[in-house]
């Protein structure tokens, strides 16, 4: 995090010679980081549904100020082509991404995390794309303003970067989903 800002981070907590009784345990001894990857997946629905929100957020800001920055007298910045394309990316993307994380979540539901797994790595790569791309369209149409503590979007994407990388590299999650699909055809 930043000074000042309330450090949005994890904290790191080192035990040494720690004793946990038996009956503090959650599950068999040896199996913790199987019970952590159990918990884990539908942990990443969350970060999902959080990055739509910022999104959805970011896309509000990227359409107020392209309606009130004016490139010459009468002609908004949203008259921009270009403009209207990043909006229209954006907004059919985060949309593409509530339906996935809707099906992902309706499969947890019914068949259980394990079941998921091909989807919720999809959603973890995809939707993280989805912010970072939006999060960058914004910016541009703020011009210099975008990346000033002056709006939320330089906070947003300074802190949801990390959305690439925790919870499993976007590579790992990619490597995951394609080594199912091959394996489906290998099979055939």
């Amino acid at each position: 995090g930043d000074v000042g800002e309330d450090y949005m981070s994890h904290a790191e907590v080192k035990f040494i010679d720690c004793k946990v009784p038996v009956s503090n345990l959650i599950g068999e001894e040896g199996q913790g980081f199987a019970l952590a990857q159990e918990r884990l997946g539908p942990g990443r629905i969350h970060h999902c549904m959080r990055w739509i929100g910022i999104c959805e957020r970011a896309i509000e800001l990227m359409c107020k100020r392209a309606l009130s920055r004016m490139l010459d007298p009468g002609r908004p910045l949203a008259q921009q082509q270009t403009i209207q394309n990043w909006i229209a990316e954006s907004v059919a993307s985060v949309k593409a991404s509530r339906l996935m994380v809707l099906a992902t979540a309706k499969k947890i539901d019914e068949e259980g995390a394990k079941a998921a797994k091909e989807d919720i790595s999809t959603i973890k790569f995809f939707v993280s794309d989805v912010l970072m791309k939006t999060l960058d369209r914004a910016i541009q149409v703020h011009g210099a303003l975008g990346i000033t503590d002056d709006t939320l979007l330089s906070f947003w994407y300074r802190h949801e970067r990390g959305a690439r990388i925790y919870d499993g590299p976007d590579e790992v999650h990619k490597t995951v989903l394609a080594k199912r699909v091959l394996k489906k055809y290998a099979e055939s």
